[in-house]
């Protein structure tokens, strides 16, 4: 086989943007990172050190140090929303994965209509969540809103879903979880199928019972697999906000008050950006020191070599 050899006087003579083409191409994407996020992220840092105020000159900016974060480890409301988004990061993942983990047991047998139910399952994951969180705040709705009218088929009053303290939080906690959970689904089925066979033919040879085998046997294997839908889930569970905004607009009262409706109404109605860049910024330090403490502890176990 013969070996094509360049001339290295030929190369110099080629055009610019051949003998550039490598960076020509990264260069759009660079260009749209550091327009879009670079600078932006750069910005909201140091507006989280200032005073941000809105003149007829423009946006003029007091370096206030840490003024912003002192003004949010005292206020009380932002404690209560990290409450409030904890409580709803803890229920949504935990009905979201055990939810996803039993459809994908259930759809690893030999059932009728398999392919059918698996497209059906996927639906949700499609539709735009702020389509999602319209179709429910009218299914929600205490005068003809399909839940209540249910209800009343078998003599129950109808119930205030969004307009009950007591009660709205989990309301919308069940839209996000009819969402999200054929997401964590479609993972841990694609992980079931993948698993190998041998480990469950030597474990039915042995005569071990479906319980002994899912336990010592399936959760061991997917065990790296729902790690990390776990952690795909906790993440997008603690940024939630479309839903909330559109249903109630964090209520009745501050109920629904997550961190991110926080950081949005003093960002955007109390146009106080400076403190709003300042729970952002702390609400991703708490995010990515969580995220990397997790991978550190608990994904890097599967991965050390086993005896």
């Amino acid at each position: 086989m013969e070996v094509e050899v360049i001339d290295p006087r030929r190369a110099a003579r080629a055009p610019w943007w051949e003998r550039n083409l490598a960076w020509l191409l990264v260069t759009p994407t660079a260009v749209m990172f550091v327009l879009f996020g670079f600078i932006p992220s750069i910005t909201a840092v140091l507006y989280a050190f200032s005073r941000v105020r809105l003149t007829r000159d423009g946006i003029t900016r007091e370096l206030t140090g840490l003024q912003n974060f002192r003004r949010a480890f005292e206020e009380p409301l932002v404690a209560d929303a990290a409450w409030i988004t904890v409580k709803w990061v803890a229920a949504v993942t935990v009905a979201e994965v055990v939810l996803g983990f039993l459809l994908a047991l259930l759809l690893t047998q030999n059932i009728r209509w398999r392919g059918f139910l698996t497209t059906l399952l996927i639906v949700p994951i499609i539709m735009p969540p702020v389509s999602v969180a319209v179709a429910w705040f009218f299914m929600y709705e205490p005068n003809f809103g399909v839940f209540n009218y249910l209800l009343g088929l078998i003599g129950i009053d109808p119930v205030l879903w969004l307009s009950d303290v007591d009660i709205a939080l989990y309301a919308m906690m069940a839209v996000d979880i009819w969402q999200a959970t054929p997401f964590t689904f479609l993972l841990l089925y694609a992980g079931l199928l993948a698993l190998p066979h041998d480990p469950y033919e030597a474990a039915s040879i042995d005569g071990a019972s479906p319980w002994r085998i899912f336990r010592t046997v399936t959760l061991p294997l997917l065990g790296p697999v729902l790690m990390v839908v776990v952690l795909l889930r906790v993440i997008d569970a603690a940024r939630i906000f479309d839903k909330i905004y559109i249903m109630t607009r964090g209520g009745p009262g501050t109920s629904a008050y997550t961190v991110t409706m926080k950081i949005y109404i003093e960002g955007f109605r109390q146009l106080d950006f400076g403190y709003a860049s300042a729970l952002s910024f702390l609400f991703q330090i708490v995010l990515v020191v969580l995220a990397t403490l997790y991978v550190k502890r608990v994904l890097v176990d599967y991965s050390a070599p086993r005896d």
